[in-house]
């Protein structure tokens, strides 16, 4: 159960990844600090000022979604043609990012306050904790939502038609400059989306961000670049791998299980699992 549930937010992190490499071809190192900064508004919303629990996490989300544009105006935009320029940048602001979660909330772990307590009967077998199975239920819903979003609607036709050719969807008439920055800031609000519904189960802390971009860069690499399927499945994997590894092995190499199944992969596909090879 462990690891669906952290497959399922790991899925939802890497989704917002493939959004923007597959749109912009531009690698946001700074994505787990965005995943950072919803817990930390969730907390500051919830917690310190009190307000709704549901409305701290709209909030929180709709943030990130709003400094992800900002920051593709400012930083992105001109080093557009040059992806190592954006990749330099996005790592510096994920270095003072990290300084400035330091400076404004301390080292110490901050947890906004749970949605549901106790715990359920699951399958008649064992109970399990109601705010894992509340991230669960939040991550599938979402998830879900983002795919009827890109296959039925009139943004996701543009998205899947500027990936698969940015220039003719330009001669047809598509402002990529406005796609990106709206792919970008939903890239940044899939982020956000992540961190608030884990949160409550594993506190934020300003360095946690670097561990999150990590594994969403690892489930994107395994379910194949700019599959939002590969992203499920390659989520669902990761999770189910690094919670049995730490069950059955060892808690202290959890992270290491994920890197062996990525290699194993990509020795037998490298393009990875949903990925296609480029002719």
């Amino acid at each position: 159960m462990n690891g669906v549930v952290i497959g399922v937010i790991y899925a939802l992190a890497a989704l917002g990844v493939s959004l923007v490499v597959g749109i912009m071809n531009v690698i946001n190192f700074a994505h787990g600090e965005l995943y950072i900064l919803a817990g930390y508004f969730s907390f500051l919303f919830a917690d310190a000022l009190g307000w709704n629990m549901y409305l701290s996490l709209a909030v929180a989300v709709f943030l990130v979604f709003l400094f992800g544009i900002f920051i593709e105006y400012i930083l992105i935009r001109p080093t557009y043609g040059n992806e190592m320029y954006s990749l330099i940048l996005t790592f510096i602001l994920s270095i003072v990012l990290q300084n400035a979660y330091l400076l404004i909330f301390g080292p110490y772990p901050n947890k906004p306050p749970t949605w549901i307590k106790g715990a359920t009967e699951v399958f008649g077998l064992f109970f399990y904790g109601n705010q894992r199975l509340a991230a669960l239920v939040v991550g599938a819903f979402v998830i879900t939502a983002v795919f009827l979003v890109i296959k039925l609607t009139w943004f996701g036709k543009i998205v899947r038609a500027a990936s698969q050719d940015r220039e003719m969807a330009e001669l047809n008439g598509v402002n990529t400059l406005y796609l990106n920055m709206l792919s970008f800031g939903l890239g940044c609000a899939l982020a956000g989306a992540a961190g608030v519904i884990l949160a409550p189960v594993f506190p934020v802390t300003p360095t946690a961000g670097v561990q999150v971009a990590l594994t969403a860069f690892v489930v994107v690499v395994l379910g194949g670049m700019g599959s939002l399927w590969g992203c499920v499945v390659g989520g669902l994997v990761l999770g189910l791998v690094e919670n049995l590894g730490a069950a059955f092995l060892s808690t202290g190499y959890k992270h290491i299980f994920g890197f062996i199944i990525l290699i194993l992969v990509l020795l037998i596909r490298p393009a990875g699992l949903f990925g296609r090879k480029e002719i």
